[in-house]
């Protein structure tokens, strides 16, 4: 479905050009990555919502990919935890003392109901087409910044490069070749759109500020794909004109 990721694509490229990405690209001492203590929240919970997710799976054609991303992500936390040890940003406390933001809070909460009420091919839009193609964004912006502030050590964060670009892509195989104005295209569409604008605001929120919500693509007037939402509007009118007419 190169359609779906174009659109995710489309949605990062937005969350790219967020407040967040701007400040990091300023980033000139430690001092500048505070957010890493949200970080370790998301990094956290979003491996747990994983692990729940391959348990409660019962379906055989994404067992095996569940139960792959989830064994990939499983250190990652403890990972995170010492490479925050070793560059002092723990200095005696705890991983997780500094509360999580409201929005990081939201994000998590949305990959949790993913993991445990939607099914498998929408778990596979919001878990893996989005939150790991975000990630991959994430992940590549950080990465030259801790280089330059003499920062990057550990297998945390080169991991995430190597993998998270096919992280992304796992299970989509498995959704069928949907196409973007179906009933299950116009699903994965609000998936994409509603994931899209959490992660936003939870990127903008690590660096304290807030954002405006995205607008849906399906709305933008791309006169190459017009959506159903906007075509049957227009088609129940010029039936009532026919209707009427006749």
């Amino acid at each position: 479905m190169d359609w779906l990721l174009q659109d995710a694509e489309r949605y990062r490229a937005q969350i790219q050009a967020s407040p967040f990405f701007k400040k990091l690209a300023r980033a000139e001492s430690p001092d500048d990555l505070t957010w890493v203590h949200q970080l370790i929240h998301q990094s956290r919970e979003f491996t747990q919502a994983l692990c729940l997710r391959y348990s409660l799976c019962r379906d055989k054609r994404y067992q095996a990919i569940f139960a792959e991303h989830a064994f990939e992500e499983a250190d990652h936390p403890d990972q995170l935890v010492a490479w925050m040890d070793k560059h002092g940003f723990l200095e005696g406390a705890e991983p997780g003392d500094v509360p999580a933001t409201q929005e990081t809070i939201n994000s998590l909460a949305f990959c949790w109901r993913s993991a445990v009420h939607e099914p498998h091919d929408v778990q596979v839009i919001s878990l893996n087409v989005l939150s790991e193609g975000v990630a991959l964004d994430f992940y590549s912006a950080v990465i030259p910044v801790l280089g330059r502030l003499d920062l990057l050590s550990g297998r945390y964060w080169k991991v995430h490069r190597e993998v998270d670009a096919h992280h992304l892509q796992m299970g989509l195989d498995r959704c069928g070749d949907v196409t973007p104005d179906s009933p299950t295209g116009m699903r994965y569409q609000r998936v994409l759109w509603h994931a899209a604008n959490l992660y936003h605001q939870m990127l903008a929120s690590w660096v304290g500020e807030r954002v405006e919500q995205l607008a849906p693509l399906w709305n933008d007037g791309v006169p190459s794909r017009p959506s159903r939402l906007i075509l049957q509007p227009a088609r129940r009118a010029v039936r009532a004109v026919q209707n009427t007419n006749s």
